[in-house]
């Protein structure tokens, strides 16, 4: 049940890369070109630096050609939005006080953190980087209305982003940090497409299908579909052996 915890990784963690090769004149232009409609030219060349240590100038324009056409490979538009939210904090010089883990923040760099993180990753495009994860468990439709609820709890709330910050860090700052959002915009009650794909994945681990019926069956009863991803989150490794024993004993029923 890692699916659920993984959802914001990387969304906003920011990485420093190795630096490569530099991209064509061509390609950095049209880069800034569009970059610099929505942000500073400091920090469109900060996430231009990130992308040249990252990604060849051929891996970048084909995962860029299919950003754009909104079919963007997950992990390449996570990095964008990491990249992009690093900057800005550092152009801001907000990063020094989350980097010592302190998050002493000024109440003034705490509203900059808060407006990047608005500025710099869109609704749309979050919900391209958080629903394919979600998709594997929520179904598409589920995924994009549990995704797009998170983000606007996330933005839409000052004064709960400046709380959790100075309780839990930056965010991307823990595997779990956001999580509270994402549990509370998933429905209580399994929906069709969540129970197939429960049954789906059990049937690609070698989970026979009688087996995978009783085991949902037990699971629905002991938990609400909310109550599955707040355990999957908060106690992993608890719930992991609870899911464990939950189908030992399915298996047991069917010989």
């Amino acid at each position: 049940m890692h699916y659920f915890r993984n959802i914001f990784l990387g969304l906003l963690a920011f990485a420093t890369m190795a630096q490569t090769a530099d991209y064509s004149l061509a390609t950095r232009s049209s880069f800034l070109k569009d970059c610099t409609r929505e942000a500073s030219e400091k920090e469109c060349l900060c996430v231009l630096d990130q992308l040249q240590g990252k990604y060849s100038e051929k891996v970048y324009l084909a995962h860029n050609a299919d950003m754009q056409e909104g079919n963007g490979d997950m992990e390449f538009i996570s990095f964008m939005m990491s990249a992009a939210t690093g900057c800005v904090l550092a152009s801001e010089d907000v990063g020094d006080a989350l980097a010592d883990g302190s998050g002493e923040l000024s109440d003034d760099d705490m509203k900059l953190l808060f407006n990047a993180i608005k500025k710099d990753l869109p609704k749309k495009d979050f919900i391209k980087g958080c629903a394919p994860e979600a998709k594997a468990i929520f179904g598409e439709k589920m995924a994009n209305n549990v995704c797009g609820c998170a983000y606007d709890r996330v933005v839409g709330d000052f004064d709960r982003f400046a709380k959790m910050v100075k309780e839990e860090g930056a965010p991307g700052a823990s595997n779990t940090w956001g999580a509270d959002y994402i549990i509370e915009c998933t429905p209580e009650g399994y929906s069709p497409d969540v129970e197939k794909n429960l049954l789906k994945l059990l049937n690609e681990n070698g989970v026979p299908k009688s087996v995978g019926q009783c085991f949902l069956k037990t699971l629905e009863k002991e938990y609400t579909l909310r109550a599955l991803v707040a355990a999957s989150v908060k106690n992993s490794e608890a719930f992991q052996m609870i899911i464990m024993g939950l189908a030992m004993k399915c298996m047991g029923a069917a010989y």
